[in-house]
């Protein structure tokens, strides 16, 4: 990484983690979200669908240049603002651990600059008379200190696919559940490949064939790996549908590594990891 690169960031951490202290991180707090193991008991023993949001998901709500894999665009905004804030009951929505608190996190400077540079964006997103649930149940292991809690979540995710024909929703580089056993539980798994970049743009398509196979191949549950595609996907095939959907995002990165045991982000073999260059 360049020095610049690294003079930015230290500027930014001396700029922002105080704003953060100091204006924003008591207007963090005031959203109710759960713990990551209050998520995980929702979906298996709630059946609860579930929409995640993460620094990603507000950055593109805000149109804010991320040279991502999804581009940034007005229509994407607005959906997921609307997910964000929707009170139909079949679906819910995750917020980001670090707004509850982020010092259980291992990124927790990176986390506190962020929300110190976008307060005033972020804190005005979310409805603070909403209960949310934890977007970092699909991240129980890289980002948390205390490592336990990736024991708990993955043993009882894995035990809940037991019997059930799972439709997977992922990009083509993604590969989901291959080479581990985090779906080997399951009865069945349907995949739906899309378009590893720039899904959205195929939206409707891909709710078209999700429909459709959720219909004629029996899928008890869904789960979709698409980047902010995958927040929106979810919300309206879970209020278009009788199934269970879930945006489970990096889940299976975070499982291969906490199989390996490894302690920062590194490659996965035959798997895109959009964290490592």
């Amino acid at each position: 990484m360049k020095a610049s690169v690294f003079i930015d960031k230290a500027v930014n951490d001396i700029v922002y983690i105080p704003i953060y202290q100091v204006k924003y991180k008591r207007k963090y707090k005031e959203f109710a979200i759960a713990t990551i193991q209050q998520t995980i008991d929702a979906i298996v023993d709630k059946q609860v669908s579930l929409s995640r949001f993460g620094d990603g998901e507000f950055k593109w709500i805000h149109m804010i240049e991320q040279n991502s894999y999804e581009k940034e665009s007005p229509e994407l905004s607005k959906r997921l603002l609307e997910v964000m804030n929707t009170k139909d009951p079949r679906v819910q929505v995750g917020l980001p651990q670090a707004f509850r608190d982020p010092t259980v996190l291992t990124a927790k400077k990176y986390w506190e600059r962020e929300m110190g540079k976008y307060g005033k964006q972020w804190t005005s997103d979310p409805d603070p008379n909403k209960q949310y649930l934890n977007t970092s149940v699909t991240r129980p292991y890289m980002d948390l200190i205390d490592k336990s809690v990736a024991d708990y979540v993955f043993a009882k995710f894995k035990g809940y696919l037991k019997h059930k024909t799972v439709l997977m929703i992922e990009g083509s580089a993604t590969k989901f559940g291959e080479n581990n056993d985090l779906l080997s539980q399951a009865k069945r798994v349907v995949r739906l490949t899309c378009p590893d970049r720039n899904a959205f743009e195929s939206y409707a398509t891909i709710f078209s064939t999700a429909v459709q196979k959720m219909k004629t191949e029996g899928i008890d549950l869904v789960l979709v790996a698409l980047g902010p595609t995958a927040t929106i996907l979810t919300y309206d095939l879970a209020r278009s549908t009788t199934q269970q959907v879930l945006d489970v995002g990096h889940m299976d990165i975070e499982y291969s590594w906490y199989l390996n045991g490894d302690t920062k982000r590194v490659p996965v073999a035959g798997k895109a990891v959009n964290e490592v260059e």
